[in-house]
């Protein structure tokens, strides 16, 4: 839950950070991280889905509960990747 509650909290964060825009190509709306964030976010919860579930049952799926935390670091990975890239590469102001 710490690792979907945190990068949660990053994704949210991110949106705020300032962007430098590339010369060649126009600046992006300020809201075009929302889309990466929202799927992303959204798509861990799959993962998370199957560890509760697991645990609940009770039974011993190390192999499901393998797959699903490297699914989880995966997604969290990749999604901040998108978040960050989505908006030209962000780099804060003096």
């Amino acid at each position: 839950m710490a690792i979907l509650f945190v990068t949660w909290a990053a994704l949210w964060a991110a949106q705020y950070m300032p962007t430098l825009c590339a010369l060649a190509s126009p600046c992006p709306a300020p809201d075009v991280r929302v889309a990466p964030a929202l799927l992303f976010g959204g798509l861990m919860l799959v993962p998370m889905g199957t560890l509760v579930l697991t645990t609940a049952a009770g039974r011993s799926n190390g192999w499901v509960r393998g797959v699903a935390y490297v699914m989880l670091v995966g997604l969290a990975i990749v999604g901040l990747a998108a978040v960050m890239f989505s908006g030209g590469f962000t780099i804060p102001f003096v």
